[in-house]
């Protein structure tokens, strides 16, 4: 393993096989009594030297260490009061953890600290693992303010961020995507992600921005009309969906109801085509957990088919 003494990150050494310079560091922040051990971890592909502008990264970062442990509280405490309604679905929690009475300390206690990753453009961040679902969650120091996302790649893949004219703010990970929350078949905060198709250091075009406004226009229409266009595509399709899927007895053909078949899916995305073509909901469903389901919106009526047929 080949190791360097690098002018401000001292000695280092890199990692070939995930392709970052690495070493142990310590943080002692917000009173704990042992201090955080975490990876620093400073991607270089190919075995190539650290930059200046990561080494300037990471300066600014030891620099700006008083205002994160000012910042980081408040931003942990209303990113857990944004996600409750996902986490109380998913999780037994805990008294002091209820929505009610949770507070920062309590918050701070549960988070693991794993590494401060620090990109080839000079973004830095934490990668961090919530103690109390498991999550993994990415907290970008390095902005004009503390940015929390539920993804460790996305500071991995080399973290970009425009403000859009018509989607907003986004990130680019594998597209460009945002989280927003809403309220789907009749249950409270889901949160799921706007995606605009585009490859590495491509823009959102002027086709995605249409098709984005076309569906927040249509929004409401689409999820009234969505579970009968399910019921008669699910029927259509029972027989060939049964011959690989076991379909327990509530779900199978006789006993079947809207809302019961509703139960076998779980809406992840909005995805819009890149050229425009098309856009629709990307959703795991219960008989096809490898191709899930494409609800695609944007012609004459609502089709049904696998997660590529939105990505061609």
């Amino acid at each position: 393993m080949k190791k360097i003494k690098d002018s401000v990150f001292g000695a280092i050494e890199y990692n070939e096989e995930e392709k970052y310079w690495t070493k142990k560091i310590y943080l002692n922040i917000w009173g704990v009594e042992e201090d955080y051990e975490m990876d620093l971890m400073v991607k270089c592909d190919k075995n190539e030297e650290i930059t200046d502008v990561q080494r300037d990264a990471y300066k600014s970062y030891l620099a700006n260490l008083k205002k994160i442990e000012d910042d980081i509280p408040p931003a942990i405490l209303s990113y857990y009061r944004d996600h409750y309604e996902d986490i109380d679905r998913s999780w037994d929690v805990d008294d002091e953890l209820k929505l009610e009475v949770v507070d920062e300390d309590v918050l701070l206690s549960l988070l693991d600290i794993k590494s401060l990753y620090i990109d080839r453009k000079g973004n830095y961040g934490w990668l961090v693992e919530l103690i109390w679902d498991g999550c993994q969650i990415t907290v970008v120091l390095s902005g004009d303010k503390i940015r929390i996302y539920k993804d460790w790649e996305l500071l991995v893949t080399d973290y970009d961020i425009v403000n859009d004219e018509v989607f907003g703010e986004m990130v680019y990970d594998y597209g460009w995507r945002k989280s927003v929350k809403m309220d789907i078949n009749g249950l409270k905060g889901f949160w799921v992600d706007i995606v605009a198709g585009a490859y590495p250091g491509k823009g959102i075009t002027p086709e995605q921005r249409k098709n984005y406004l076309e569906y927040k226009e249509n929004e409401e229409d689409f999820f009234d009309e969505i579970p009968n266009a399910l019921m008669t595509y699910y029927l259509e399709n029972y027989d060939e969906i049964a011959s690989w899927y076991d379909m327990p007895t509530k779900y199978n053909k006789q006993n079947i109801t809207m809302d019961s078949l509703m139960e076998l899916i779980e809406f992840h995305s909005v995805y819009f085509n890149r050229d425009g073509k098309r856009y629709g909901w990307l959703c795991g469903c219960e008989w096809d957990d490898v191709h899930g389901l494409a609800i695609i919106l944007s012609g004459d009526e609502i089709e049904f088919g696998w997660d590529e047929d939105l990505f061609n």
